[in-house]
């Protein structure tokens, strides 16, 4: 469902101007890779439907500011909506389109990054690895070295009556750094 949309458009309009500004939306659209995350950790919710239900990770990474390919999702009804006759830029309308989302998603509070490569490259490395509750023990266990050997901090989900928090994990210690 992510960047589908419904549109309007005056009875005078022009049709084929109007199935023009239709194909440069569509194609602009295609040209992008989109990145989905999230800005916070403690959703059960989140863990459930994109964590295997505790089993997997949540990486914290830092993201560069006012970047105009990294936006917080607007929340909108189930399309986006669109009226052809207020079209003057068809990019902009479908950056607009790919960065909103169904309300219905709010408890994702979802960031996106649009991309017209591959990749999206990080400038800074990630700050932090959250492993799942339910986690099995080998790969826990392989996930505490490769955290220790890169130097980056692992947690482990605590869930209690108040919620869900990141609790600290010592570094593996059967190595030097």
């Amino acid at each position: 469902m992510e960047g589908i949309y419904s549109f309007s458009h005056s009875l005078n309009s022009d049709k084929k101007i109007i199935e023009e500004k239709v194909r440069g939306i569509r194609d602009s659209k295609r040209k992008y890779k989109i990145c989905s995350l999230s800005s916070t950790f403690d959703s059960h919710l989140l863990w459930a439907h994109y964590a295997g239900g505790f089993n997997g990770v949540a990486i914290e990474v830092d993201l560069p500011d006012n970047n105009p390919n990294i936006k917080k999702v607007e929340m909108r009804g189930v399309f986006g909506f669109v009226n052809m006759d207020d079209v003057t830029n068809e990019e902009d309308v479908a950056r607009k389109i790919l960065f909103s989302k169904y309300n219905e998603w709010e408890y994702e509070k979802e960031i996106r990054i649009l991309s017209e490569n591959q990749w999206y490259n990080l400038e800074k490395p990630i700050t932090r690895v959250i492993a799942g509750q339910r986690m099995s023990k080998a790969l826990f266990d392989v996930l505490n070295i490769t955290c220790t050997k890169l130097g980056i901090t692992l947690n482990r989900v605590g869930i209690g009556d108040e919620g869900i928090d990141a609790d600290y994990v010592e570094p593996f210690k059967g190595f030097k750094k």
